[in-house]
């Protein structure tokens, strides 16, 4: 079993959460979506590049909206409720995790450039 009382400490000696679910620990530092280079977050590396998770969430826009046509479909024809609620329902959570993806690609993108700016006016 996993031990809960277990402190996890970075380099520097400061304590961390390391579960996927606190990824804001190092929003400040890192930016949006941004973790210390070479550190994974539980296994699961981030996508950390602006153009990326843009294209991932054009690629899951995409797939609920096709999800989201089916469930209509099978309304229109008749079919299934539970199929349709099934689809309608797989689309709708797509979409609001691609809006997410959306959101998250403009910020990282906007503290990038103010990054930019910053070291570029510091040099």
């Amino acid at each position: 079993m996993f031990n809960q009382d277990k402190q996890f400490r970075k380099p520097d000696g400061t304590p961390y959460d390391p579960s996927s679910f606190n990824v804001r620990q190092y929003e400040e530092q890192y930016g949006p979506g941004g973790v210390p280079e070479g550190w994974s977050m539980a296994a699961t590396t981030p996508v950390q590049s602006p153009a990326l998770i843009t294209g991932i969430a054009v690629f899951t826009a995409l797939l609920s909206g096709g999800m989201l046509a089916v469930g209509i479909l099978v309304v229109a024809q008749g079919g299934e409720l539970s199929t349709a609620l099934l689809g309608l329902g797989v689309g709708t959570g797509g979409l609001v995790m691609s809006a997410f993806a959306f959101r998250t690609a403009v910020k990282r993108r906007r503290w990038l450039r103010e990054r930019e700016k910053t070291n570029g006016q510091g040099n």
